[in-house]
């Protein structure tokens, strides 16, 4: 459900005009750059705390650095909305993504081993990109994979990664000292769970635990929060029975509990690139 507003011009030029979600850090709306006549999203951090405003500035910062990347969300702009003195809410201004996230298509019907394919293809790709720059986007999960339409007659939906409000330089980002772990919990790696220094291979995981989800409907570490957060530490989790067999293999390596044991990015490409070749259903 979308919530019309009446809010101020953005920087003398974006207009927010409706509510699309709403997290635990920021909402996003859907916007007017009156400059330039599109529509774009804006993410407005939910309080103006210097917490709030460090997030801000690195999820800039990473998505700057990564440019136009076609399975990446952009950024266009940012700045502070000072139109509450006494609350100045930090926002980035992104192009409008407009798709079904892959969690309501997996909650809707189930998905052809082909289409998952695709998505695997897409999202692994940019993943391959992202981490040559060292990032971790510590976040992988159904959430925040869009399928976007671009309405072509002979065009299919193509997969996007989105949200890098969690993402950091894996080479200078330090595991907090609380132990406190941020992300979605049923698609943490293990090594997130125990809040220990991450690489690229945790977002592997999580990925591999979206594809099972994607294949079989199962959920590989279900329950609450707590439950499914522990129960993926000392123990080398399993590929579900309904995972088609030619996927077992490639999955069950990207799930696998020690990080050095995982593939990379591009061996994941090149297995997926493998699998849609031999299977085209």
């Amino acid at each position: 459900m979308t919530t019309e507003l009446n809010a101020p011009l953005l920087l003398e030029r974006y207009r927010p005009d409706t509510l699309i979600a709403r997290g635990g850090s920021a909402s996003v709306y859907r916007a007017r750059d009156v400059h330039l006549g599109r529509d774009v999203a804006i993410k407005v951090f939910l309080a103006g705390s210097e917490e709030s405003l460090d997030r801000a500035r690195e999820e800039l910062r990473v998505l700057a650095g990564l440019g136009g990347h076609h399975g990446i969300v952009s950024v266009l702009d940012a700045g502070i909305d000072e139109s509450s003195p006494d609350d100045p809410r930090p926002f980035l201004v992104m192009e409008l993504v407009t798709g079904s996230s892959l969690r309501k298509l997996i909650d809707d019907a189930a998905l052809t081993p082909k289409i998952v394919g695709g998505i695997a293809f897409e999202i692994a790709e940019a993943l391959e990109y992202v981490h040559r720059s060292s990032i971790v986007h510590r976040d992988v999960s159904p959430a925040n994979i869009l399928l976007v339409d671009y309405g072509s007659e002979f065009s299919r939906p193509r997969a996007r990664l989105t949200d890098f409000g969690l993402a950091v330089d894996g080479e200078k980002w330090e595991p907090p000292e609380d132990g406190f772990v941020d992300g979605t919990v049923p698609y943490l790696s293990p090594e997130q769970v125990l809040a220990q220094r991450l690489t690229p291979a945790s977002d592997i995981f999580s990925l591999g635990l979206v594809l099972v989800e994607c294949l079989s409907g199962v959920r590989v570490f279900p329950g609450s929060d707590a439950v499914a957060a522990m129960s993926r530490v000392g123990a080398e989790p399993e590929v579900p029975k309904g995972v088609p067999k030619p996927w077992r293999t490639l999955l069950a390596a990207m799930i696998r509990e020690d990080p050095a044991q995982r593939p990379s990015a591009l061996e994941v490409l090149g297995h997926v690139r493998q699998i849609l070749r031999k299977h085209t259903t």
